[in-house]
Parts: C-alpha cells; sequence; structure tokens
C-alpha cells in the first residue's frame, strides 16, 4: 500500500510538472512593415547564383560549401547547441544508475556491531532521482536551449548565404580585373605600334618630335596601369581561394578556374521593385533574433521559478547480504524512498539579481531582433534601388563607349589628313580607354548588385517547418 500511495504522488506531481507555471511568450514582437507583394517572388531561390548561367561560379560556391572554414565553424556551433539542447532535454527526465559492489570489513569491538567481527558486504541496487519541475525552470531552460539550438542553425545559414554572396561578389570581381587587365595590355600594344609608327614618321620627317613624345607619354601611362591589376589580380585571386577552401599550396601554386567573362554574364530573370511578401521568413538573421530573443524570455521564467521550492524524489531497490550466496534471496531485499523540498529564505538578494539579469538580457535581445528588422528592409530597399540603377548605368556606359570609338576613328582620320593635331587623337584614344575601364566597372557593378539583392531578401533560406516546431 505505501508503494501505491507513493506511485501515486509521483505521477500526479509529473502530471503538474507538465503544467508549468511561467510559459515564456513566444511570439515575435510586432513592427510597423511597409505594404508588401502578396505573392512570393518567384526570382528568389536558394540556388540563386545559378542564374547567372556560369558553370565555373557552381563549381565554386560547391567547393566553398564543403572546405570554407568559417563555414564549418558555424556548422560546429550548431552542433554545439544540439548537444546543449540534449543536455537539458535530461534533465527533465528521471534519472536510473545501477550499482554493486562487495568489500570486507572489520567492525569495531567498540562500536554498534562488534560482534561482526571481520565480514564481508556484497550489494546490488538501483536508485532514481527526480526534480520535479512544478515552476517550468527545467522545462524553460530547455526551451532556451531549443532556441539557441535554432539560432545556431539560422546563423550557420546566414553564413553560408554571406559565404556564397562573397564567393560570387569576389568572383565578379576576379572576371572584372581579367577584363580590365585586357584591356591595358590590349591599349599597351596598339601604343606601341602607334609609337613606332610616329617615330618612323619622326624620323622621315613627316611630323615633330612632339608627337613622338606625346605618343610616348600615353603609352607610358598604359604601361603604368597594367602593374596595378596583375597586382589586384593577384590579391583576388588569393582571397578567392581562402573562401572556397584552398590548401595552402593550391593557393600559391594554382590560380581559380575562369568561366564567363564579364560582360557575357546573364543578368535574367528581370526583378520587380517592390519587396517579396515573405522577407520576415527569408533572412536568416531575422530568423536567429527572433530564435535568440524567446530564449531569453525562457530564461527569465527559468530566473523567476528560483523563488519556489526545489521538489525531487529519489528512490532506491536492490538486494544486500553479508554472505555473496544469499545475496539474491528474499530475505536480501532492500528498498528506500524519500521526497526533498528545498526553498530559499533569504539568498542576499541573489534571485532578484539573477532575474534582473536575465531580463537585462531579454531587452538587448528585443533591441537586437528590432535593429534586425530594420536593416533587413534598409538592405532591400537599397539594393532593388543598386539594381534598378546599375542597369541604367552599364547601359550608358556601353554608349559612351560606341561613341567613343567612332570619336577615336574620326579623330585619326582629321590626323592623318591634317585636318587636326595629333593631341586630338591623344584625347579621343585616352577617353576611349577610361571609358572601356568604366564600362567593365558598371557590369562589375550591375553583377555585384544582383548578389546583394539576393543577399538582402535571404537567398531563399528557410528551415522546414517540421524542424522550426520541433
Amino acid at each position: 500500500m505505501p508503494k501505491l500511495k507513493v506511485l501515486s504522488v509521483a505521477c500526479s506531481l509529473a502530471l503538474l510538472s507538465g503544467c508549468a507555471l511561467f510559459q515564456p511568450d513566444t511570439q515575435a514582437p510586432q513592427m510597423p512593415l511597409p505594404a508588401v507583394s502578396q505573392t512570393q517572388a518567384e526570382w528568389i531561390s536558394d540556388s540563386w547564383w545559378k542564374q547567372f548561367d556560369d558553370p565555373t561560379l557552381d563549381q565554386l560556391i560547391e567547393a566553398a560549401h564543403t572546405n570554407n572554414q568559417n563555414l564549418a565553424f558555424a556548422s560546429a556551433r550548431v552542433d554545439q547547441a544540439r548537444a546543449v539542447l540534449g543536455i537539458n532535454s535530461a534533465a527533465q527526465l528521471p534519472r536510473v544508475d545501477l550499482g554493486a559492489g562487495g568489500s570486507r570489513q572489520k567492525a569495531s569491538e567498540k562500536g554498534i556491531s562488534p560482534a561482526l567481527g571481520t565480514y564481508n558486504e556484497y550489494q546490488v541496487a538501483g536508485s532514481a532521482s527526480w526534480e520535479i519541475d512544478l515552476w517550468g525552470k527545467l522545462a524553460n531552460l530547455t526551451e532556451a536551449a531549443r532556441r539557441d539550438y535554432l539560432s545556431a542553425t539560422y546563423n550557420r545559414d546566414g553564413v553560408e548565404l554571406s559565404l556564397y554572396a562573397e564567393v560570387a561578389q569576389t568572383y565578379f570581381n576576379l572576371r572584372a580585373l581579367d577584363a580590365q587587365l585586357r584591356i591595358a595590355n590590349d591599349t599597351v600594344k596598339s601604343r606601341e605600334e602607334t609609337y613606332a609608327l610616329q617615330t618612323k614618321r619622326f624620323k622621315g620627317g613627316l611630323i615633330s618630335e612632339l608627337d613622338v613624345r606625346q605618343a610616348e607619354s600615353e603609352l607610358d601611362i598604359a604601361r603604368a596601369a597594367v602593374p596595378d591589376l596583375v597586382s589586384s589580380v593577384a590579391r583576388t585571386e588569393g582571397a578567392l581561394g581562402v573562401l572556397v577552401g584552398a590548401d595552402p599550396k593550391t593557393i600559391i601554386e594554382s590560380t581559380p578556374a575562369r568561366g564567363k567573362p564579364i560582360e557575357q554574364l546573364d543578368r535574367a530573370p528581370s526583378i520587380p521593385a517592390d519587396l517579396p511578401s515573405d522577407l520576415l521568413l527569408r533572412r536568416p538573421d531575422i530568423q536567429s533574433a527572433e530564435a535568440t530573443l524567446i530564449g531569453t524570455r525562457a530564461r527569465v521564467e527559468a530566473a523567476r521559478a528560483a523563488y519556489f521550492p526545489t521538489i525531487s524524489l529519489t528512490g532506491l531497490f536492490g538486494v544486500q547480504s553479508l554472505a555473496f550466496g544469499s545475496l539474491f534471496t528474499g530475505a536480501a531485499k532492500t528498498w528506500s524512498f524519500a521526497g526533498n523540498l528545498a526553498m530559499p529564505l533569504f539568498d542576499g538578494g541573489l534571485t532578484a539579481a539573477q532575474v534582473d539579469q536575465a531580463r537585462a538580457v531579454e531587452k538587448q535581445a528585443l533591441a537586437n531582433y528590432r535593429l534586425t528588422v530594420q536593416q533587413a528592409f534598409a538592405d532591400v530597399r537599397g539594393a532593388l534601388v543598386s539594381n534598378s540603377e546599375s542597369t541604367k548605368k552599364t547601359k550608358a556606359q556601353s554608349d559612351r563607349v560606341v561613341a567613343l570609338q567612332r570619336q577615336y576613328k574620326l579623330a585619326n582620320l582629321r590626323y592623318d589628313n591634317g585636318y587636326s593635331s595629333y593631341l586630338e587623337v591623344l584625347d579621343a584614344e585616352r577617353s576611349l580607354f577610361d571609358a572601356r575601364l568604366s564600362l567593365v566597372d558598371a557590369q562589375l557593378a550591375e553583377a555585384t548588385s544582383r548578389v546583394a539583392l539576393y543577399k538582402a531578401v535571404g537567398g531563399g533560406w528557410r528551415l522546414p517547418d517540421s524542424q522550426a516546431k520541433s
């Protein structure tokens, strides 16, 4: 009968522990948001980089996914958070241990049982202990750990999204530098030919030395541009190698693969100038900040539970005997049950200070969540405008190059026919060189602004609903 009463009490406490008094608010705070499109933006996908249609970029992204160390670090943080969740979840359940032991002792002749003399003692017993979570302390600590796990998972997704964006932008920067280096080398070659021709004309008495020196000066300007571009290419290759996780030998002795030239990158599809309806679900940093906020709320409730008694049950059941041969007989059976209650009466304000600390951390998390949402919409607004305007700039720079090519051709005709000085040719050639470099910069800005937009809207990342609710 006593056992049934103990079991009944334990079951009642278990039911009560499932109805914890202190439960955190799991809803994100409401913020005034701008009007958004009611339909999901189809141009956003998990594999957004494939829209550039460059197999080399696809391979670099895959290499970064496999080898990048920042991503490996973030993934390890997820594993750590998952383990902490397991530790906190286990604390809510009863703990059962099994032990066995044997000893040989000599009883004191002046003690309680001097007649025992020298004797052996054997014991096999199972023990159980359980803290009854009436006030939700353990449940809230587990909830906080679960939110930490979700936050770490979203943070890893954010690291992954940022990594892929940085790989794409670095790769595009490399292709732009390749294009500018090619333009500079072509210009050097062209001006070497012009300088040689002007030298022959001067020696033949057709032109003055001034024209030769002007041609030589323009040649030196083009040559001076090459070393800076070569150095920039080398630095960018190294940066790209680090991003994709290349080993030191590969970084030093090899160069990253090249794919499409910068001017041939696919910019499709067109992107509307409105906000996607599920922006708050797409951004990993917003989801991470929300999970962190709810986790801090759970810790506030766990800290408040410290004001109330801690109730625990312990029990032992086994066999104990002085003779090993009679260890498993009915008479050797032993058991015990116990309940403990502990409640703070005076702790010098420790519990109150811990609650205040938890609430201060919650305020920090709330401010961080609001700031993250604000930054997200600011990022999207800027990225949408940059994406639209960069396309216009590329078109204008392309038209300028076409016009200057025609101007350069006409300037040469006028000079050859004696209608203008060589200075007019040099001005046209210099302007064309600068315009071609600027066109590459505009093409790079267009590509990187598209990447920035994909990153700003979250790149399609979202945890599966089953995982988010687990």
